[in-house]
């Protein structure tokens, strides 16, 4: 029987589960028997760096070669901070950014040194996505991250900061890249 794939799906700030395109991901991903953990982060709306780890560390009980972690917004560096000695299988990080963020309250989350070269040499497929219209983390903030990360930036035309307030309550998108870099 093959190994099914947990997907670990870490929100931004000011979201929870049952935002943006999470429940449509986790519904569409769970019928292709993939175990899909989408975790609602403490105080989302004051994050705390350390809390967030902590919950991760807390909540996270199978990681290994078949883990994906989906990273939104602050939900990207998050993720990069929490799997400094960890191996996964792929990453799929959106509107994401490592650099100071234009969102002030949340620089704290930047201030741990990431080393990049270990997810070059340890995790198979590493993907950035962002969109031009991004009004949130502009996509250049995306691109830098991509870069870092040698991953593949995908630029698309639009979709804002991916959330529901702009009408994005689900992403087709992202599920097909996900099934085509994880067969």
């Amino acid at each position: 029987m093959e190994q099914i794939y947990n997907i670990y799906v870490i929100h931004g700030y000011t979201a929870n589960s049952s935002s943006n395109w999470f429940p449509d991901l986790k519904n569409n991903l769970e019928s292709e028997n993939i175990k899909v953990h989408v975790f609602d982060m403490p105080n989302s709306q004051e994050p705390n760096a350390e809390e967030w780890i902590n919950h991760l560390e807390s909540n996270i009980k199978q990681l290994g070669e078949k883990s994906i972690f989906i990273g939104h917004s602050l939900g990207c560096v998050t993720i990069l901070n929490y799997l400094a000695n960890k191996n996964i299988e792929s990453m799929f990080l959106v509107s994401g950014f490592v650099e100071k963020s234009p969102i002030e309250v949340l620089s704290e989350f930047m201030k741990k040194e990431i080393d990049y070269s270990k997810f070059i040499k340890t995790i198979k497929n590493r993907i950035v996505i962002s969109a031009e219209d991004d009004d949130i983390i502009p996509y250049r903030y995306s691109e830098i991250l991509a870069k870092k990360l040698h991953a593949k930036f995908i630029l698309l035309k639009e979709g804002k900061h991916f959330i529901d307030r702009d009408g994005f309550d689900k992403f087709p998108f992202l599920i097909e890249l996900i099934k085509e870099n994880n067969k």
